[in-house]
């Protein structure tokens, strides 16, 4: 006998589909079945008619906001090669407690994920472990060098839904230009990290509070130059570029341009970036605040917030990126850059964002939901509450209060700047594929 989910009483938001209303979502056999006014005998007719009749499970939404399942587009999951940072299984299970149901990770693994079998194990494991859908993110080049490009055709098969290779070591113009001329045949969004490595040597912002602090700084002409060239490559080859983790006014200058020029390019912003600045670093001098690209001026948070308004910048990325404890004890300048995410994004993104008069509701969730969705070409399963998607479904109190404490973080790694913040927001109920977690208790009715 199969089992129904009916979740009533509670607030939808769905940009994709244009609801922001009071509104039922039903769910049957890892599908949403039906959004709208559903009773408990509407739920029992579509199970007749789908042929699987059952129990209907009810859950009391009142007082919460239900939304489709986050999509993060930017995770770093440490397997293969790195798995005591974090297995492909917990990170899924980590992301569920962000509301999070789908989740790319990046391919700067040891070994990288730029071979069909590197790709295969990535599902696998996702499928496995049964929580959030981790999906592959390949490399562009082979052994992310900047040489040899990977085999794309072989890989969109396997199921790379973009390309990438991250923080290469080396700039490789021609490599990339040629990466997106065949990316643009496979329709695959090439997602350049926006950093020019022979100018972004440093540990934290470049500028006065770098100064005071005596620590290297990471120039925003870097930034710049990086987004300014792969927007040209963009416009050149038809491909679509994403600009992976902007942090610069004048980066926000450039996608704005190559917008209006109709290139196809779309953009996004980690939401730690939007909550610090580079006076916090030099103050705290804390290793949880090295992140990477790092905190910049109040000038550039600025800017980030009117790209997110303008729609120049389209997502919000958790950019998790988990670092054992003992690494993050090593002094300022040798720390590795990271912090994780999952668990924040949502909460730290309303609280900035919505009660911070700079985006709607319905704003905010569509670019964590339906935006990077269609950036990774999964919106025709994901993204939305549409009849036939995948059930995946998050239920949010954005009026709870809680501390950010190691104790709080259910990740293995506790490398996040929010420690010991107070903030405002949490997720008390994931469904990922039709199956429910529950971190705080919902109301069932019977």
């Amino acid at each position: 006998m199969s089992e129904a989910i009916l979740v009533s009483g509670g607030h939808v938001i769905d940009p994709a589909n244009g609801r922001d209303e009071g509104a039922s979502v039903l769910i049957i056999a890892g599908k949403i079945a039906a959004v709208g006014h559903v009773t408990e005998a509407d739920a029992r007719n579509h199970m007749i008619k789908q042929g699987a009749p059952g129990k209907v499970r009810k859950l009391d939404a009142k007082g919460l906001l239900v939304l489709p399942g986050l999509v993060d587009m930017r995770a770093h999951m440490g397997e293969p090669g790195r798995d005591s940072e974090e297995t492909i299984a917990h990170g899924a299970e980590v992301a569920i407690h962000g509301g999070f149901t789908t989740v790319a990770c990046m391919p700067d693994t040891e070994p990288v994920i730029d071979n069909v079998a590197a790709a295969l194990f990535v599902r696998r494991q996702s499928e496995q472990a049964g929580f959030a859908e981790v999906v592959p993110v390949c490399a562009l080049t082979k052994g992310r060098e900047g040489r040899e490009l990977a085999e794309i055709g072989q890989l969109v098969e396997a199921g790379a839904v973009a390309f990438s290779d991250e923080q290469r070591a080396e700039n490789s113009p021609a490599a990339i230009l040629r990466g997106m001329h065949y990316c643009a045949m496979f329709d695959r969004a090439v997602i350049e990290f926006a950093q020019d490595p022979e100018l972004a040597g440093g540990a934290m912002n470049a500028g006065y509070e770098s100064m005071l602090a005596g620590l290297p700084g990471i120039p925003s002409v870097a930034e710049e130059l990086a987004v300014s060239r792969a927007c040209m490559f963009a416009r050149e080859t038809g491909c679509h570029y994403h600009a992976a983790k902007v942090s610069t006014k004048n980066a926000v200058r450039a996608l704005k341009r190559a917008k209006k020029l109709k290139v196809r390019v779309t953009a996004e912003v980690a939401v730690h970036n939007l909550m610090f600045t580079d006076e916090v670093v030099r103050a705290r001098y804390d290793t949880n605040f090295k992140v990477f690209p790092p905190f910049r001026t109040p000038e550039d948070v600025k800017w980030l917030k009117r790209g997110l308004q303008e729609g120049v910048i389209d997502c919000l990325v958790s950019a998790h990126r988990p670092v054992p404890p003992h690494e993050k004890e090593w002094e300022f300048g040798r720390a590795p850059f990271g912090a994780v995410g999952l668990e924040t994004a949502l909460a730290a993104a309303w609280v900035t964002l919505v009660e911070g008069d700079v985006l709607s509701r319905s704003e905010l969730v569509a670019k964590l939901t339906i935006n990077p969705a269609r950036v990774l070409r999964l919106d025709s399963r994901k993204g939305s509450l549409t009849p036939g998607h995948d059930a995946d479904v998050c239920l949010f109190d954005p009026a709870t209060k809680w501390t950010v404490t190691p104790d709080a973080l259910f990740s293995h790694a506790k490398n996040s700047p929010f420690l010991g913040t107070e903030i405002k927001g949490r997720v008390k109920a994931t469904i990922a594929r039709g199956r429910l977690f529950e971190f705080q208790a919902v109301r069932h009715t019977s």
